[in-house]
């Protein structure tokens, strides 16, 4: 009789995992010995499938055998998708015009019928995480400013390390401002990120604003997250991240963060939640991709291109996807 114990089961869904994703790395190899020099979709394909959580590598050998045909188009949809997006931070994203070959656009059109689109509410939102985060910044740990000014006397400030502050999305607030015209597209990448991290599927637009996906930073800090130069890694400690910082992370930022390299989060008002550790894993997780698929500079430069040619077009929305797929 077969084994049919949980362990048993448990070793041949292992050993099925680590034959899928044996495959799709050769698959990804043997691309690369017959790719053209300007081509970057072995790496990009070998960087999805190394640098991501146990689950979602499996998503990506599953792809990569199921598309084995088709890895250059596989490679620019999980740009479009999901690199690109997440990139852009709050500026306007070029529109993901690449889908993944064989998705069921049933599921985009649901998607497409579900989402709302969600308004900027920095006041209350920065308000909330401030409560929450302590009035501080959450790896700094200087206090906002402007608390500071209304709470405490000059001579007490003295003793007080203070920082402006801002309210930075994890998941950017750009996933959930869209008008109709671009609802499809942000569809196809809210589809793309359900498809890689399956455990955020409970996550939509409408969360965008939910202190669960906002964080109390310092403005540079702010920045520096944004564009992926530093992430918050989750370690098997509730709470505690370790800060994991790029080589194009400024030094100058190092100054103000904690010298053992790992943060604590605490809530000082209840009614608001932590950061949510799936949020914080996937940012890091698309950070690990971005760097070591070396797309990082490309990337930076498809942004700035189509920001400037937004900028030429008279109604802001210069279609430069086919310069997007060809930078790649």
């Amino acid at each position: 009789m077969a084994d049919i114990s949980p362990v048993g089961g448990i070793s041949s869904l292992s050993s099925l995992g680590a034959f899928s994703t044996s495959l799709a790395q050769s698959l990804v190899e043997d691309y690369a010995r017959n790719e053209l020099p300007s081509e970057s979709t072995s790496r990009i394909l070998d960087a999805f499938l190394n640098h991501l959580p146990l689950d979602s590598s499996a998503v990506v050998a599953e792809d990569i055998i199921s598309k084995k045909d088709s890895l250059k188009e596989l490679a620019d949809h999980y740009v479009s998708s999901l690199l690109i997006p997440l990139r852009a931070g709050s500026g306007k994203t070029p529109k993901a015009i690449s889908t993944r070959s064989g998705m069921g656009l049933e599921d985009v059109d649901d998607i497409a019928a579900e989402i709302t689109p969600q308004r900027r509410d920095q006041t209350k939102v920065k308000a909330d995480c401030l409560a929450r985060d302590g009035n501080c910044c959450l790896i700094t740990g200087a206090y906002d400013i402007k608390v500071a000014l209304r709470t405490f006397s000059a001579a007490e400030r003295k003793n007080i390390t203070t920082v402006a502050t801002e309210a930075a999305h994890i998941m950017p607030f750009s996933l959930a401002a869209f008008g109709e015209h671009d609802r499809q597209s942000k569809a196809i990448i809210w589809e793309g990120i359900y498809h890689m991290f399956p455990g955020i599927q409970n996550y939509s637009p409408d969360d965008i604003n939910d202190p669960r996906n906002v964080l109390t930073l310092y403005p540079m800090l702010h920045a520096e997250f944004g564009k992926f130069t530093m992430c918050l890694e989750p370690t098997a400690t509730p709470n505690r991240y370790h800060i994991k910082k790029y080589d194009n992370f400024p030094s100058f930022y190092e100054h103000g963060l904690p010298s053992d390299g790992f943060v604590t989060f605490t809530a000082h008002d209840g009614r608001y939640p932590l950061p949510d550790p799936k949020l914080l894993s996937v940012h890091a997780a698309i950070g690990a991709v971005l760097h070591a698929s070396g797309m990082t500079e490309n990337i930076e430069r498809i942004l700035s291109d189509f920001n400037e040619l937004r900028c030429l077009a008279p109604n802001g929305s210069t279609e430069i996807g086919m310069m997007m797929l060809i930078a790649f």
